[in-house]
């Protein structure tokens, strides 16, 4: 399988690049570290990069739970391009990474009871959407042009509304000060949001590949580890996509 990851280089698509590698063809797509680069921004070049993929996953885009609106216009204008560029270039799926925040006032609302055993919340992904900020919109309209370009298109897309995939691959960082700061929360309610939201890099990679087996039209789906505080509800992951987390934090 030929697979483009855009935002290659970035934390998780570096990682997840290594990974796929093992048994594809990865075209790595990012605006650094490559002789000639290519930015989402530039739909033709775009185009071109993604030609004879089967698979683009999308992960690049400016990333800050309180994004400028100018930060969030460019990563509008990327994810469509990414969209329209695997159509274009007749792909046959697109992964595209979403983001917990697409439903992030949940937790805003609920936050610290939240984090704790037995709170009694469970998000399924059909839950109205409710981004707690500018970047949470930018997932949702990812979403939503996902579920366009299937029904219009025939592209099969699944959104992955993924929680905290580390660099260091630990639910538990040894410095908590830079953790959910845009939540008003306690280096200890930061330590139990982080068990409960984590998600290992072999787990998403193991999702992705899942996806990228299937021949779902359409799908959405939390990327959270099998944490026994999770607030997101994994069953359409399995019900998909034959998906269940083998890390989680018990």
């Amino acid at each position: 399988m030929k697979i483009a990851v855009t935002g290659a280089a970035g934390q998780i698509g570096s990682r997840l690049c290594e990974d796929l590698a093992r048994d594809s063809e990865v075209v790595r797509i990012d605006v650094r570290g490559d002789a000639d680069p290519v930015d989402v921004l530039d739909l033709e070049r775009l185009t071109r990069a993604v030609a004879g993929c089967e698979t683009v996953v999308h992960l690049a885009g400016k990333v800050a739970v309180k994004a400028s609106w100018e930060d969030t216009h460019e990563n509008l204008i990327g994810t469509y391009n990414a969209f329209e560029a695997a159509r274009r270039a007749a792909c046959k799926r697109v992964i595209f990474a979403s983001s917990n925040h697409a439903v992030g006032m949940y937790e805003v609302d609920g936050a610290p009871q939240i984090y704790e055993p037995g709170s009694g919340v469970l998000l399924r992904p059909e839950v109205p959407i409710r981004p707690d900020g500018l970047y949470g919109v930018w997932k949702t309209f990812g979403e939503s042009l996902g579920r366009y370009y299937c029904d219009e298109y025939g592209l099969k897309v699944a959104c992955l509304r993924i929680g905290a995939v580390r660099k260091d691959d630990t639910p538990e960082p040894k410095d908590y000060s830079q953790e959910a700061t845009w939540l008003k929360l306690t280096d200890d309610q930061k330590r139990k949001r982080m068990r409960a939201v984590w998600m290992s890099q072999r787990d998403l990679a193991r999702l992705v590949r899942a996806i990228a087996a299937s021949d779902v039209p359409f799908g959405i789906v939390y990327g959270v580890g099998d944490n026994a505080t999770r607030f997101w509800d994994l069953e359409a992951g399995r019900a998909l996509y034959g998906f269940w987390p083998l890390d989680g934090v018990k």
